[in-house]
């Protein structure tokens, strides 16, 4: 029995891709019209099941079968247009245009009175006398296909994107130019144009199409990626800054032209304009200081502080009343405390004055704005700084103490809750770190992140204190958890305690715990003797070999937190003299490469660096390698 296909039939026009700027675009030829395609007459079955069967070996991606069988049933009857398709699509597919050519010609004869259609064949043919470097005949086909495009917005953009799919972006600009005028409108295909634009560097026509585009869909999000596109070359900062600056100062009342304007000030990182903008924005809308929050926390992520600062003042001097008050004061004094922490980075000194300063403003934040989230998260950062910054842990106790008995309702009292436990292991305090590690899994049962780390802990104590059995046990309970996040923590410790198997080893294990507690206890000369004693005890063929590599290795890395570059190279230089068919070889020679680097020893840092990447080809430290070469050598 006879059947007729009811599945829709895709137009070869579906294998078209053009990349302009950035971003894909269906180039549509044939088929682009559904209303205008024939519908699939009813066919003999033989002829069915040949189409149904060049359709499974396309979607199946063997296209030269799919395609012998399409141009079997073409041959056939040519008045198919779901044949020819087929034909194109595999065609093209297997990229022999050549090939298709011909049959595009006897298309096009027998569609005359279809104008439509005529206009997707004469562009197609010039896709493909392109693609064959006839490009005198392919403009010439284009402009066959202009001549004869019916009134219809469609027409004119299947020409346009089958020009621009072969880098042709002037023709395509013109085509959509005159389609302009013959449509009697100055606003059509401005998505387009500011794409093609932007292809051939004139970023002023871009930008300005890119404007046409906002006002007539109010799409900021897409209008920010064209953008985004120009800002890449020097020439596109310059001209889409001057078209943008002129458009904002005619239509000073246009939210979104304003809008795109800051946003386009804050990639360039001119945040000083971005604000003036953003604050007569902020007026424009009433937001009472929504939007100047919103750039302030953009800034203050980025680390452009005083901009931050700047930002979250001007919402601050809009009173407590303000409904964004509390998240400006908040962030104001986040700000403060991330640029002090980038000082130290740089390796500026803290002033109790300027600490005090940032405590008092989060303690003014606590106090005004009692019971909220932002009043616990202040209390917690009045707790680390008072730890890290000004080193004063019986001070930090106290307010990490206040953080869980006020805020225990919140998240952060549980975080707040596993540091107090870790301060009392910096101080000793193992039964007193115990309790409260214990305290956290009762208290903040539904906090799993922080539970899951107070585990951890919990099993670390055993650790430290000699009781391997008992942490190993408490590991494997925490690594069989894949989903938890402390997962490889706890399996980097099992790896660890593999290596207590035989008495020699235990032994090792529980000098490698004694060392680690000293550096957790910041008693750092302590500790680099600890590891590098047990380091001499271990022989390289031993079973437990990789701990005094991992030993020698964190003593180097101490060393060079410290800034001591020379003690850390020998020790990374001992490691793999003492350690040659170790695991950590690739470790010790990067980081002994960190050493030079950081003496300003650029020549020797290169040369050890590349040593790394030719003596351990299979490490998973080569990409981050070669990214330190080539920042040395200054192209990255």
């Amino acid at each position: 029995m006879n059947t007729t296909s009811t599945a829709p039939r895709k137009g070869f026009h579906e294998y078209f891709v053009v990349v302009v700027g950035g971003f894909s675009l269906a180039a549509l030829f044939l088929c682009a019209f559904p209303a205008f395609v024939p519908t699939l007459l009813a066919q003999p079955g033989t002829e069915e099941r040949k189409l149904r069967m060049a359709e499974s070996y396309e979607q199946s991606g063997d296209i030269r079968s799919a395609s012998r069988i399409y141009q079997e049933l073409y041959e056939s009857n040519k008045a198919q247009q779901a044949y020819f398709d087929g034909v194109a699509r595999t065609l093209i597919a297997l990229n022999q245009p050549a090939a298709l050519l011909p049959l595009v010609d006897e298309q096009i004869a027998r569609t005359p009175q279809n104008v439509l259609r005529s206009t997707d064949l004469q562009a197609l043919k010039g896709d493909l006398l392109w693609k064959t470097g006839k490009t005198a005949q392919a403009e010439e086909a284009w402009k066959n296909a202009l001549a004869t495009a019916p009134a219809v917005q469609q027409a004119y953009i299947t020409i346009a994107r089958a020009q621009s799919a072969n880098r042709a972006f002037e023709l395509a600009i013109a085509t959509l130019l005159q389609a302009r005028i013959r449509l009697a409108s100055a606003v059509l295909f401005s998505d387009d144009l500011s794409q093609f634009y932007g292809a051939v560097g004139n970023f002023t026509a871009g930008a300005q199409e890119t404007l046409v585009f906002l006002k007539q869909t109010n799409n900021l999000n897409t209008a920010q990626g064209r953008i985004s596109a120009y800002l890449i070359s020097p020439k596109g900062v310059e001209q889409t800054r001057d078209v943008l600056e002129k458009a904002t100062t005619a239509e000073p009342n246009n939210f979104l032209l304003q809008r795109l304007y800051a946003w386009v000030l804050r990639e360039m990182k001119d945040y000083n304009r971005a604000l003036d903008i953003t604050q007569r924005l902020d007026n424009m809308l009433n937001a009472q200081g929504r939007e100047l929050l919103m750039f302030a926390e953009k800034a203050r992520q980025e680390r452009y502080f005083d901009a931050a600062l700047k930002g979250y003042g001007l919402v601050i001097d809009k009173g407590r009343l303000n409904p964004n008050a509390l998240s400006a004061f908040y962030g104001y004094a986040r700000t403060m405390e991330s640029r002090l922490e980038d000082a130290k980075t740089a390796g500026t000194t803290f002033s109790e004055t300027e600490l005090n300063g940032i405590i008092s403003r989060y303690r003014a934040v606590a106090a005004d704005y009692p019971g909220t989230q932002y009043a616990a998260e202040s209390q917690y950062r009045i707790a680390r700084i008072t730890l890290d910054n000004l080193k004063k842990p019986d001070a930090a106790e106290q307010e990490f103490i206040k953080l869980v008995q006020l805020y225990r309702a919140f998240p952060v009292a549980a975080r707040g809750s596993v540091d107090l436990g870790q301060l009392y292991v910096q101080q000793n305090r193992m039964d007193k770190a115990a309790e409260t590690f214990r305290a956290t899994l009762q208290t903040f049962a539904r906090m799993r992140s922080e539970c899951d780390e107070a585990e951890f802990r919990l099993a670390e104590l055993e650790y430290f204190s000699g009781n391997l059995d008992s942490a190993d046990r408490r590991f494997a309970k925490l690594a069989a958890n894949t989903n938890a996040d402390i997962a490889n923590d706890a399996l980097e410790r099992l790896a660890l305690l593999e290596q207590k198997r035989t008495p020699d080893g235990e032994a090792a294990v529980k000098r490698f715990a004694t060392a680690e507690l000293l550096e957790k206890q910041e008693k750092l000369d302590e500790a680099i003797a600890a590891y590098t004693s047990l380091a001499s005890t271990v022989k390289p063929n031993a079973s437990h070999a990789n701990i005094g590599e991992q030993a020698l290795l964190k003593a180097g890395s101490i060393e060079l937190r410290r800034k001591h570059y020379e003690a850390a190279g020998k020790l990374f230089a001992q490691l793999l003299e003492q350690f040659p068919e170790g695991t950590l070889g690739d470790f010790a020679m990067m980081y002994g490469a960190d050493a030079l680097a950081l003496q300003g020893r650029k020549d020797d840092a290169i040369q050890m660096y590349t040593q790394a990447l030719a003596r351990f080809s299979r490490s998973t430290l080569l990409q981050q390698i070669r990214l330190k070469i080539r920042k040395l050598r200054g192209d990255a």
